[in-house]
């Protein structure tokens, strides 16, 4: 069955105290942010690629009940304590919590917010309450619970990202690594067209990272993905292709003609004067829709 936890409590407890309704929504799918460009003389509408995902909301139900933490029956009272602690766990408004969503192995994890929780209805005989939170997830994307760094050559065209594999929807804050040397080291994602590229050369033992969340760069000389390390390059990273004047490569998973079950994150590399300990890798978080 499936189940959720929210910043490391399950939203079924253990003891009964709440629990999910049956028919709580699975994690939604985003829309596309709507763009319509029409021009006199031609019917219809321009047709626009590349559309924004919408942030997702979805209601979470919750059955409150008069059982205690041992799983003893503590009756009306119990159940209020109950119902003031969940609504304690929903009631967080000054940061972002993890909400957690778990069907057998498959596992994916959101940064959300509760926008609204509705007056609980009580059944005071039966001392139990409901009681149902909006969620919506401001990131539109879920991810993988923990990032995994995979490593390539400097001058391959499309390339497979092995980790990233299975990824539904585009990968937007990867960390990219390069090692020198390496002259105008450049990487770009099969599927989108988009590219990232310094003009200048990374001697050997320098890397370059480029965080491409953030849209910063750094050239770093020890074993590090941490920018603040190094030294600030940014302003030398050009960025090409769609949407490349407000954000940095978007690694987009491309399906297999005829098989939707082949999902592949592609990128080309290439620079000039490299050697046996030149290098390129991916630090990344596979995203889903």
């Amino acid at each position: 069955m499936p189940s959720y936890t929210l910043d490391g409590v399950p939203l079924d407890h253990p003891a009964g105290c709440w629990k999910l309704k049956k028919g709580t929504q699975r994690r939604p799918l985003p829309g596309a942010r709507a763009v319509k460009v029409s021009v006199p003389g031609r019917h219809g509408d321009i047709p626009v690629t590349g559309l924004d995902l919408e942030a997702t909301t979805f209601g979470l139900t919750f059955k409150v009940t008069g059982a205690t933490p041992a799983g003893a029956d503590g009756g009306y009272e119990q159940m209020e304590r109950n119902l003031e602690a969940l609504t304690a766990l929903l009631g967080v408004r000054h940061r972002l919590m993890k909400l957690r969503y778990q069907a057998g192995t498959i596992v994916r994890v959101a940064d959300v917010t509760i926008t609204a929780n509705s007056e609980p209805e009580i059944n005071t005989g039966a001392a139990t309450a409901r009681i149902t939170a909006v969620v919506e997830v401001p990131g539109v994307l879920w991810r993988d619970e923990s990032a995994s760094t995979w490593t390539g050559a400097p001058n391959q065209i499309a390339q497979a990202v092995t980790t990233l594999a299975d990824s539904t929807g585009p990968i937007t804050d990867a960390l990219i690594r390069w090692t020198g040397p390496a002259v105008q080291p450049t990487i770009g994602d099969a599927a989108t067209g988009g590219w990232l590229l310094r003009t200048g050369g990374l001697l050997a033992g320098q890397r370059l990272l480029m965080d491409c969340g953030r849209m910063q760069a750094a050239i770093v000389t020890t074993d590090t993905w941490d920018l603040a390390a190094g030294t600030d390059v940014t302003g030398e990273i050009d960025a090409l292709g769609p949407g490349s004047q407000y954000r940095w490569l978007h690694l987009t998973p491309a399906v297999a003609v005829g098989d939707p079950f082949s999902r592949a994150v592609l990128v080309s590399t290439s620079a000039t004067s490299t050697d046996a300990n030149s290098k390129v890798e991916i630090r990344a978080t596979r995203a889903y829709l």
